[in-house]
């Protein structure tokens, strides 16, 4: 009798905790699913024959112009489906910048069908945002919340068009935060496992109060589908470049003008550093904000504006998001000791492409120099070596030629092409240079040495081990 009483408390119990773990998400989806729109891009991949030079200036000239704009006549065509939503009563929608990109036609299809044709008001593939315009009356706009409040175990839906089925309702939860992914320089994506697939692209992420988190942008997955690894656009961001779009067309970026990258314990111990932490600069603009607040290649950048830098990529987050013409305070690391700078923050522009140089310079045999200690043999920037590595007619540095396989310098990545632009912190441009380095070093008793290199305009620096002496 004991054993089934106790079995029936068990049930009851194991009853009630389903009833309570279920959570309907039901009342949430009717409420968002207005705001949620599919997008699909079209773009005419050839060109029309040649009968309609012959029709320019005629009667019919419009007509086939609208028949193969129209597709018609089996015009090959590329289309891709997203996702996007509302982001205000005014009729503008968002979706990423990707589904739209150089596509002559773009149809917005509201959720109870109504398609409408949509125009790109801009678009910042920085950020994989797009921003549409429609036209229509009683828009649903959605409602954004805040991703800095979002946190790992939240649970989110996300809605979109994935595969073209139309609006599609997945949930999971928040996986990770501030993820960086790799594609693209302000990377701060939240992570989620809610199915999204192709299609997805540009839908909303939802938490379970129906607030717009996030942009559906990425998944991981080697087969192109869910694999429970997703990535959107925190709404923070989303935003931020929403707006800009719509004042201006274009996000304008602050600009500061350096070039870094990650501190390893291996750099943090050689510069003196507690622990790994703040951005390394590696490289300076010419007539940047950095030039003009005496920035050096070699000071690592700890705060920004009052704001710790806790990893390299955070500084080019916050830098960008700085009011251009406002004068920010500036925490570097230099020589041992903390020193605070002002920097005031310029636009940032897309650079220029480079130019090659001409191949016009005659064959020259440059001088060769071994550097045991590094493992690395280094050459005279000839010209014929400025041509075969595409270097810079104006770059200054000995060019590696060789790095031997065994050496700490190929487990660090150089390799043939790789400037050697300082050593320890010192210009190296001949070999008397290296000379004195030399001499220093052994006079030190160092047994790693800190260098800069310059690979195709990107500089970086690695501690390099020095090679055992035979």
């Amino acid at each position: 009798m004991f054993f089934k009483i106790l079995t029936a408390f068990l049930l009851l119990c194991s009853g009630n905790l389903s009833a309570q773990t279920v959570v309907s998400f039901a009342d949430t989806v009717q409420k968002v699913l207005p705001s949620v729109v599919s997008v699909s891009a079209t773009k005419i991949t050839a060109e029309p024959p040649e009968m309609m030079l012959a029709l320019r200036g005629s009667p019919f000239e419009q007509f086939f112009k609208d028949v193969y704009r129209d597709g018609g006549f089996d015009m090959p065509k590329s289309i891709l489906l997203g996702s996007g939503f509302i982001y205000d009563r005014d009729g503008h929608v968002i979706t990423s910048a990707h589904v739209v990109e150089n596509m002559t036609e773009v149809t917005v299809t509201m959720n109870d069908g109504t398609a409408l044709d949509g125009k790109v008001l801009g678009r910042d593939p920085k950020t994989d945002l797009a921003l549409l315009k429609i036209e229509a009356k009683e828009l649903v706009p959605v409602v954004i919340g805040s991703s800095d409040t979002a946190k790992i175990g939240d649970p989110v839906l996300a809605v979109g068009n994935p595969f073209g089925l139309g609006n599609t309702v997945t949930s999971g939860i928040i996986s990770a935060r501030s993820r960086d992914i790799q594609v693209g320089p302000y990377d701060d994506f939240i992570q989620t496992d809610a199915a999204i697939n192709r299609g997805n692209s540009g839908g909303p992420l939802f938490n379970a109060d129906g607030e717009m988190i996030g942009v559906n942008t990425a998944i991981f997955s080697p087969s192109g589908g869910s694999v429970g690894i997703a990535f959107a656009v925190p709404s923070k961001m989303v935003k931020t470049v929403a707006d800009a779009l719509i004042k201006d067309g274009v996000v304008k970026r602050g600009r500061l003008g350096v070039k870094v990258q990650t501190i390893t314990p291996e750099i943090a111990k050689s510069l003196g550093l507690d622990k790994p932490r703040g951005a390394l600069v590696a490289g300076i603009d010419m007539g940047s904000p950095a030039v003009k607040a005496n920035i050096r290649s070699g000071d690592v950048i700890l705060r920004f504006d009052g704001q710790e830098i806790a990893a390299m990529r955070d500084l080019p987050r916050l830098a960008a998001g700085a009011p251009i013409g406002k004068t920010v305070p500036v925490v570097i690391w230099r020589e041992g000791k903390e020193q605070e700078v002002k920097v005031t923050i310029s636009e940032m522009k897309e650079p220029a492409l480079a130019q090659a140089l001409p191949n016009t310079a005659p064959a020259e045999t440059a001088a060769v120099r071994t550097i045991p200690l590094l493992g690395i043999t280094v050459a005279e920037a000839t010209p014929e070596l400025r041509r075969k590595y595409h270097l810079s007619k104006n770059a200054v540095g000995l060019v590696v030629v060789a790095v031997s396989s065994k050496s700490d310098a190929a487990m660090k990545g150089l390799r043939p092409g790789d400037l050697l632009v300082e050593l320890d912190r010192k210009s190296i441009a001949g070999f008397k240079a290296v000379d004195l380095w030399e001499k220093d070093a052994a006079e030190m008793g160092q047994e790693s040495a800190f260098i800069l290199i310059d690979r195709s305009g990107e500089r970086f620096f690695a501690v390099v081990r020095f090679a055992p002496v035979s």
